[in-house]
């Protein structure tokens, strides 16, 4: 292939090759951004599961309770095990037991509901209908479940109060793993994207090679070119030569006949 054919395919290449690099690296920022929004909900997902098991071990106790006739602020060693339930998990800043119209029973823990939040909490927890509720606030994560009495009418409910930082952390590790999975795939893609594209055009490329003048063609074409314009300049001089050698004879004629001699 010409000189000028390749720099013609290489410009080629880079075009298509850049392209595609750029659609693939859009696709996957799309899909690495919609993973970081599920990755958090999926382990605030996660998270409160594992506190239900706290809040069950809770619930079967007040049931327990409840079946003897004991109402939830008359059973003894409750506070206590609320407690250990507390101290057990790291991960619970908080652990709420509420009536059903809201107002604190027990609680365990240093950090209570902050009160801007408490009125959101309490209408997802006791207002949803959902035996097992959660509900992310941003720093806060908050983990209800319904406690239901023999006759199988509402008595209150246990709410679990969780940083959002115990777990936020498992998450943006996650995301730097998926992250570098990522920009793993796409170098492997831009490595094998180059023969690839190379290989689909090695049709058009022969194809152009056949089709276009060698470049010795060329300059024989171009050499002969430049013989027919010299011959024809020189051909040129010739006519002008003699058409001017022939305008000097009439002159001197056309003198001699008006001074009445003879040439």
């Amino acid at each position: 292939m010409s000189v000028s054919g390749w720099i013609v395919f290489r410009e080629i290449y880079a075009k298509v090759i850049l392209s595609i690099l750029f659609v693939i690296g859009a696709m996957l920022v799309l899909q690495s951004s919609l993973n970081h929004l599920k990755l958090r909900a999926l382990v605030a997902e996660a998270t409160s599961s594992r506190l239900q098991i706290s809040a069950s071990a809770i619930e079967a106790a007040i049931v327990r309770a409840e079946s003897l006739g004991f109402a939830i602020d008359e059973m003894s060693g409750l506070q206590d095990l609320i407690d250990r339930e507390q101290g057990r998990d790291p991960s619970i800043a908080h652990i709420l037991i509420v009536s059903p119209i809201g107002t604190s029973i027990l609680s365990s823990g240093s950090e209570d509901i902050p009160p801007s939040e408490r009125d959101q909490v309490m209408r997802r927890v006791l207002g949803s209908g959902d035996t097992v509720t959660r509900l992310d606030v941003g720093p806060r994560l908050y983990t209800g479940r319904l406690l239901y009495d023999s006759s199988n009418a509402v008595m209150g409910a246990v709410i679990l109060t969780t940083p959002t930082e115990s777990f936020t952390r498992q998450s943006r590790l996650t995301f730097f793993r998926m992250t570098n999975a990522y920009l793993i795939i796409f170098g492997l893609i831009s490595v094998l994207i180059i023969p690839f594209i190379i290989f689909q055009f090695a049709s058009v490329r022969h194809a152009y090679q056949a089709l276009a003048p060698s470049e010795d063609a060329a300059s024989a074409e171009v050499g002969a070119d430049a013989d027919m314009l010299r011959e024809a300049i020189a051909e040129g001089d010739a006519a002008f030569a003699a058409a001017e050698a022939e305008f000097e004879a009439l002159l001197t004629e056309g003198r001699s006949a008006a001074r009445g001699t003879p040439a």
